[in-house]
């Protein structure tokens, strides 16, 4: 919460200072949303992102460094026909 919070006064802050020193309207509700925006994108790089409670699959398609931290993790392999030992004789021309 106080991410939140501090983004959003630090960005509206220094929003409001550069609108008073260039006499500008503008600027400080630039900085509250860029603040807002900073502080919600914080939160989720800090926590990992958001995680599926019912995932569809046992493993997902593509490897996401922030959702699985764990080491023994391996991405699958990348798609394309078997290879040729594992072929059986009737699939070869």
């Amino acid at each position: 919460m106080t991410t939140l919070i501090g983004g959003f006064v630090v960005w509206g802050a220094i929003g409001w200072l550069l609108d008073r020193w260039w006499g500008t309207s503008f600027l400080t509700p630039v900085g509250l949303i860029l603040g807002m925006a900073l502080g919600i994108y914080a939160v989720v790089a800090r926590h990992g992102g958001f995680r599926s409670t019912h995932p569809t699959t046992s493993r997902p398609t593509q490897y996401n460094p922030g959702l699985y931290r764990s080491a023994r993790y391996t991405p699958d392999p990348q798609p394309g026909p078997p290879p040729a030992n594992t072929r059986r004789e009737t699939e070869c021309p």
